[in-house]
Formats: structure tokens, C-alpha cells, sequence
């Protein structure tokens, strides 16, 4: 299921699958400007960080996204995708759905109940640190189409510690989440 997104860009840059030549140049300038740098060496070392981004292979649809609110702060990466839930769309049914999903991406982690508001339920879950995913988020969101669809976010290029204080952020980030 392909899926759209408009996130805050004053917390989001939004990395295109095939961007046109010169993006990751105008995003980094656009971006240190924005956050008030104005040292050459962070804007040529975000510009690598997003053109290193924009060629990893992509297995999946999904949207990705990076995180940046402070220049003193490293930033980490969100993979966003929608996965059509295969349970019956009870209570137990779900939950156990959003368990399985975490546990395939962060097999030790414990899963913990996220209730964010009226219109969304699911666990998030945050690794030891070891691998290449540090996080997940898996939200049920009410008013997606009629098929039970779950919002999956793989959260990884960054410390555990960098990347958990930003769960407001990533819920805000679910709100904007729509299928295509």
C-alpha cells in the first residue's frame, strides 16, 4: 500500500526516492539557513549525509524521512510504511499483529502500550543499541480505509537516546500519515 505523508518541515526532510539533480545541495543550504548555521562545514556534511541517504536501496514502499531540530543534535531516519492488518480487528487481535511487527524488527526489545489519542493505538519499542534498526512505533489508525491498516515506523541512524525523546514528535508525525 503506497502512502503519503506531509510532515512538519521544521522538524522533517522529506528524502525523495529519485530526487532531481542538486536537491541534497538546495536541502542542506535551505536547512542551515532555516536552523541559522552558517558554516560551510555542517551544510557540506548534511548535504553527504542526504545524498548517502537518497542512494541506499529501498526494499518496499515505504517513506523516509529525517529528523533535524538542532545543529547539536545528531539526526536519525524514519521509515514509514502501511502494512494491511491480517488479524480479525479485535482488541487482542491487534495487539497481537503490532507485537509480531516489532518483534520482527527488534526481536529483544519489550513492547510498550501507546494509547496517543482517541484515533490511534499501538506499542513503540526501542532497541539495546546492537543493530541497524534502534526503534519502532506500530499504530492502528482510526479512519484509514476500511481494510484494518497498521502505520509502521522503523527508527534507525541515531543513538536510542537521541531518537526516544522525540516520541511526541513521531506521533505528530502519524497524524500526518495518509494512504494513497
Amino acid at each position: 500500500m503506497q502512502i503519503a505523508v506531509t510532515p512538519d518541515p521544521q522538524y522533517w526532510v522529506i528524502i525523495p526516492p529519485f530526487p532531481p539533480p542538486g536537491w541534497a545541495r538546495e536541502e542542506a543550504r535551505h536547512r542551515s539557513a532555516y536552523l541559522g548555521v552558517t558554516g560551510p562545514q555542517w551544510r557540506s556534511e548534511l548535504e553527504s549525509l542526504l545524498e548517502e541517504l537518497q542512494a541506499m536501496e529501498r526494499q518496499g514502499r515505504f517513506a523516509r524521512l529525517m529528523h533535524i531540530d538542532d545543529v547539536a543534535k545528531p539526526p536519525f531516519m524514519v521509515d514509514l510504511s502501511l502494512e494491511i492488518a491480517r488479524d480479525d480487528g479485535s482488541k487482542e487481535g491487534r495487539r497481537t499483529t503490532q507485537r509480531t511487527i516489532i518483534a520482527q524488527m527488534l526481536p529483544q526489545a519489550e513492547p510498550v502500550r501507546l494509547r496517543p489519542g482517541h484515533d490511534m493505538a499501538g506499542f513503540s519499542a526501542f532497541g539495546d543499541g546492537t543493530g541497524p534498526t534502534q526503534g519502532a512505533l506500530v499504530l492502528r489508525l482510526a479512519g484509514l480505509p476500511t481494510v484494518p491498516v497498521d502505520l509502521v515506523m522503523r527508527l534507525w541512524g541515531a543513538s536510542v537516546d537521541t531518537i526516544e525523546p522525540h516520541l511526541d514528535d513521531l506521533v505528530e508525525l502519524a497524524r500526518q500519515v495518509a494512504p494513497v
